[in-house]
């Protein structure tokens, strides 16, 4: 993106918002006070009701922008005529900000000046240092400052999730696909794609975490939707915690966190809640196969503004691999020895040539397939394996399947009987762990002579 559009996108959206706002006349007014009162909260109730709460730092550095043209142009009178560029000029004002700087009490004073919007003590500091050509600049400099340090203020971050299935959010793509490692990394592995690690859908139970970043928050509710603006459905289990109680011993008390309606209280975040940041646990519809929802955090302050963090995507899997016909049936597997089919525990001769084994299933987030036999004193004979490798569009061995060669007596398997599975796994995280990923198997018997 070039300088230029990245500045045409930056007063379209700053416009737009400011706009909006100005539609609402008592909510432009209510946040305009608030904002000359120096009080976060109003502004941010404001906002909240305007529903642009997510755009304040626009609002914010909108009105700083009208706010220091207006002090500027009280404290320090009207701007002379414009001369040419020069640089001498500039110079020299660095120095006096770099004397400034190295004088705290002065540049204090200074602050307090242009805070209290004081124009005689600002044009006595202009004539005491004899600085008439600085003075816009210096009044636009300190009121600049003080806007940035204000809107981080008045424009914390929102509330945001953290984690997911114990999973850092950085680590979620625009699908909602997870990269591991989680933390702890004991629940999910770093990713190894040759081995079918990564590119985690969820499922099952997910346990949630996220932080309030806001000040005075006095409840929360996590949400989950089909998309990023909903609709919203709160997420509303009873969480273990435990606290300590003094009778007058100190004795270990747990206890359940429970709701009320959707919110649940901050207070009663305990021992467990992980530094207060275990929010909930999500029960995935065990409908939803290979689908985007998405997560929010929203938390409530005593005066009961809302505030609605980002959604975060999450990709949800909670079917099983599955074979020909679709969920629930079973992977295919069939034998046949030169062109001629096998029936279960058919016996193959050397002299009849290799076995093919034919198999066929697939899984929209395929991980792994193998196919291993069993029996004799050889114990495991492996006999095929793939995995998905980073490839999100491999789903295993679709139709028309994939048929394998193999040769057990090249292979120097003892003759006997064995059973062959093939096992197809996904890459899910279930119940906050890889372990966990759905899967399936079916077998065949076979009898080597």
């Amino acid at each position: 993106m070039s300088d230029m559009s990245e500045r045409l996108d930056e007063l379209q959206a700053s416009g737009e918002t400011i706009a909006e706002l100005a539609r609402q006349p008592e909510l432009f007014i209510a946040a305009a006070e608030a904002f000359r009162a120096d009080s976060p909260e109003r502004f941010q109730a404001a906002l909240s009701k305007a529903g642009l709460l997510g755009r304040c730092h626009y609002v914010c550095r909108w009105f700083c922008s009208k706010h220091c043209v207006l002090v500027c142009a009280r404290l320090a009178g009207d701007i002379a005529p414009e001369r040419e560029f020069d640089v001498k000029e500039w110079l020299a004002f660095a120095e006096f900000t770099g004397k400034l700087a190295a004088d705290p009490d002065t540049l204090t004073r200074l602050l307090e000046i242009v805070e209290k919007e004081d124009v005689d003590a600002f044009r006595t500091f202009v004539k005491q240092y004899n600085i008439p050509h600085f003075a816009h600049q210096l009044c636009h400099w300190l009121c600049a400052v003080r806007c940035r340090v204000a809107c981080r203020r008045f424009c914390p971050p929102l509330p945001e999730l953290t984690r997911v299935g114990y999973i850092s959010v950085g680590h979620l793509d625009g699908q909602g696909y997870a990269a591991g490692p989680s933390s702890p990394p004991t629940f999910t592995g770093s990713d190894n794609p040759a081995a079918g690690m990564g590119d985690h859908p969820f499922g099952g139970s997910v346990h949630l975490n996220g932080m309030f970043n806001v000040v005075g928050a006095t409840e929360y509710k996590v949400e989950v939707g089909p998309s990023a603006s909903g609709p919203w459905t709160a997420v509303t289990p009873g969480v273990g915690d435990a606290r300590i109680v003094y009778t007058p011993l100190p004795v270990w008390q747990d206890y359940t966190r429970s709701p009320v309606g959707d919110w649940y209280a901050v207070s009663d975040m305990g021992l467990l809640s992980e530094g207060q940041t275990y929010l909930t646990d999500w029960a995935t519809d065990p409908a939803d196969r290979d689908v985007t929802r998405f997560a929010r955090l929203v938390v409530r302050n005593a005066a009961l503004v809302e505030f609605p963090g980002n959604a975060v995507p999450v990709r949800v899997d909670n079917g099983v691999p599955y074979g020909p016909g679709g969920p629930p049936q079973r992977p295919l597997i069939e034998f046949s020895q030169g062109d001629k089919p096998l029936d279960c525990c058919a016996e193959v001769l050397k002299d009849n040539g290799p076995v093919q084994i034919h198999i066929e299933g697939v899984d929209e987030n395929f991980s792994s397939l193998s196919v291993v036999a069993y029996g004799g004193c050889s114990g495991s004979v492996s006999i095929y394996s793939k995995t998905y490798n980073g490839n999100r569009a491999d789903t295993g061995a679709p139709a028309p399947g994939v048929t394998v060669t193999w040769d057990p007596w090249a292979d120097g398997v003892e003759p006997c009987c064995y059973v062959v599975f093939v096992r197809m796994y996904d890459r899910a995280v279930v119940d906050n762990m890889a372990s966990g990923a759905h899967h399936v198997e079916n077998w065949r018997s076979i009898t080597v002579t």
